[in-house]
């Protein structure tokens, strides 16, 4: 693999400059760091943030030139803030049109040994097939315990902690949620574009429009519905998310998921059938998410069906 054929890297960061170092820091340790291009994004600083918030932007520029953490190194520093959303969907769009393809990370997440060979590999193999859509390194550990006897499975969910897309996918991207949540209306089954029950994607996509919270992965999981998509997960995770420890932006603290110990072994990829993993999804569905959890779930649905179209 050369490395004018590797997807390149964007990583987005703001202002936690210990979560910069320790995710560059894996990132430059990753195999195939040092053939790839990396893009970093530095988000600039509100007009009203304070003191501290400012020492910890410097900090992070900082960090991000400190070091060659790939072998070509890019930094895009922002003069204001864009916020979540734009900073991340501009970055992402500006780099995978300009290469046709990109792997994604944000400030929060570690990166396993074998994480840009497995991310190359998948969209190399994956590459000409146009419903597979989205790249994940991220798997829960409770899955590894699962019967599965291939090292990667397909799940139709974009967890975006480390992944990897197209341009041929994303070009279908739309930063309208109004209309992307109209598209959803029209195509139906919002039950299973909700992971059965288990996630608040579609009414989201409202509080996206009226500004409640910034979620561009809420749009991406609507993109790939809408498109018949398919998401491609490694049944090792390749990577660990740090950031649920209260220091986001859009972030809570939120301990539910744990650390992946990530391995040193790396994914050996074979193409599979292109069909989501049953096993996965009734895992998901029951497993995970109790009963009680689905009833609760579902009369936040219907009422909010009711008082909050």
């Amino acid at each position: 693999m050369t490395s004018s054929s590797l997807a390149p890297i964007v990583y987005f960061a703001y202002n936690r400059p210990q979560h910069t170092l320790q995710t560059l820091t894996a990132l430059k340790k990753s195999r195939l760091s040092q053939q790839s291009e990396l893009f970093i994004f530095i988000d600039g600083a509100k007009n009203n943030a304070n003191s501290e918030t400012l020492q910890n932007i410097e900090a992070v520029k900082s960090i991000a030139a400190s070091e060659q953490w790939c072998g070509k190194l890019h930094i895009q520093i922002a003069e204001k803030n864009k916020g979540l959303f734009q900073s991340i969907v501009s970055g992402i769009t500006e780099t995978v049109n300009k290469y046709g393809k990109v792997i994604v990370i944000e400030d929060d997440v570690l990166v396993s040994p074998g994480f840009l060979e497995y991310m190359n590999n998948a969209l190399d193999l994956y590459e000409s097939e146009e419903k597979v859509m989205h790249i994940s390194g991220f798997s829960r550990a409770e899955f590894s315990e699962l019967p599965i006897k291939e090292t990667s499975y397909f799940f139709n969910h974009t967890t975006c902690w480390g992944w990897a897309t197209w341009k041929r996918s994303w070009k279908f991207f739309n930063p309208n949620p109004y209309e992307v949540k109209e598209a959803v209306s029209k195509k139906g089954d919002i039950y299973r574009l909700n992971m059965d029950g288990t996630f608040e994607f579609f009414w989201g996509l409202k509080a996206i429009g009226d500004g409640k919270f910034q979620s561009w992965n809420t749009i991406w999981q609507s993109i790939v519905f809408l498109n018949d998509g398919f998401c491609l997960h490694p049944t090792v995770s390749q990577v660990s998310n740090i950031g649920h420890d209260g220091s986001g932006t859009n972030c809570v603290s939120d301990d539910s998921f744990g650390l992946n110990q990530l391995s040193n072994e790396p994914v050996v990829l074979s193409k599979i059938p292109i069909e989501e993993s049953k096993l996965i999804r009734n895992y998901n569905r029951t497993k995970l998410h109790s009963f009680k959890y689905r009833l609760i779930f579902a009369a936040k649905h219907y009422l909010r069906y009711i008082f909050w179209r």
